[in-house]
């Protein structure tokens, strides 16, 4: 690997010397500001940068890849440690490091550091606010101006896609899943008392939960406080039943069994057992404090099903909300309601971009 300091009056343009001696390729291991130097001329000139930079040389790279290709079958292309190189030294370097690295100037590193520190992913918030600074300047605004664009930006790239959307004489039929814990039949619970009581709409309930102890019981409890009729179904006969048996309604919602990510054959049940009931919006349950890899490990497993929609819960426990714009650049998947808290049906509402704007920045 090639290693070379590159010394300029400005990080930008230690950047753009990085690249004509190195290559687009070229790594920032490193940056840093240089003191003035007071003893060339007795009067000093301005602080310059120093960016340390590596190169792997096309000839190595083109071996390692012969060598994988030719040699024995079990052989890789590369080394494994040479893959997560590039990961491993970017982790080294501090926040700001990083940001410099990836292009940022100086007045853009607090709101990198805010957006970061919400949860946003360092290169998301490097892209916003790159294409802030792009925005800005089209708009003519001055730098201190920016959190506002920046603002605006990202509430322009979310996807919201409100409350759920009833049909014209025909039940709609809605089917949360989600990994265990997420809080599915409380949510549903909630979705039941809003549209029966405040919208006046004909609702029906149904289970696909037979595996947790107590997870019918919970679903009928609610049920008989709020009069809306609770069924189960064990497999896509009985789901069969009880769709026509509530042919009449405006809205069932279909609780399922939480599961965590790793049991990938689960979401095939569900298919199987929903795929005569007709159009079925799948609607996915995450909770807002769990990780943001179960976030698209669940993705991953429900895709089959479909996923129309995401619903988060425990906004009233979530510490920063940046995963929320993570989620939604990666996916594409739109919001639809956002629970925080237990009261049934209060602690509900309709997702929406301001609210997401305003969680992150606090």
């Amino acid at each position: 690997m090639r290693i070379k300091k590159i010394l300029a009056n400005n990080y930008s343009e230690a950047l753009a010397k990085v690249k004509y001696e190195l290559g687009e390729d070229a790594l920032v291991i490193s940056t840093r500001s240089l003191e003035p130097d007071l003893r060339s001329d007795g009067m000093g000139n301005s602080g310059r940068v120093e960016i340390t930079a590596a190169i792997e040389p096309a000839e190595k790279k083109e071996n390692g890849m012969r060598e994988g290709v030719v040699g024995n079958s079990k052989s890789l292309p590369f080394h494994e440690d040479d893959l997560d190189l590039k990961t491993l030294i970017f982790s080294l370097l501090t926040r700001t490091e990083r940001a410099q690295s990836l292009g940022l100037k100086s007045h853009q590193l607090v709101a990198y550091s805010q957006l970061v520190e919400s949860g946003l992913s360092e290169r998301l918030a490097c892209k916003v606010i790159e294409k802030a600074g792009v925005e800005g300047l089209a708009k003519n605004h001055v730098p201190q101006s920016e959190p506002q664009v920046i603002r605006n930006l990202m509430k322009r790239v979310l996807l919201c896609n409100g409350e759920i959307k009833l049909e014209v004489k025909k039940t709609k039929k809605v089917v949360f899943v989600g990994p265990t814990g997420a809080g599915k039949t409380t949510t549903i619970a909630k979705l039941g008392a809003d549209f029966a009581f405040r919208q006046k709409k004909k609702v029906a309930l149904a289970t696909l939960d037979t595996y947790r102890m107590g997870a019918v019981d919970q679903l009928r409890i609610y049920g008989d406080i709020m009069r809306i009729p609770v069924d189960t179904a064990r497999n896509r006969d009985e789901l069969q039943t009880i769709v026509k048996k509530h042919a009449d309604k405006d809205l069932l919602l279909i609780d399922t069994a939480g599961k965590s990510p790793k049991e990938t054959g689960y979401p095939d049940q569900l298919k199987e057992i929903l795929k005569d009931s007709g159009d079925v919006e799948t609607q996915l349950v995450l909770s807002v404090t769990a990780q943001e890899k179960i976030f698209q490990e669940s993705v991953k497993q429900f895709s089959t099903l479909g996923i129309d929609r995401v619903l988060f819960t425990k906004m009233d426990e979530g510490m920063s909300f940046g995963a929320l714009f993570n989620f939604s650049l990666r996916t594409r998947i739109p919001f639809s309601y956002f629970t925080m808290g237990q009261r049934v049906p209060e602690d509900i509402e309709v997702a929406n971009q301001e609210k997401v704007i305003k969680l992150i920045f606090n």
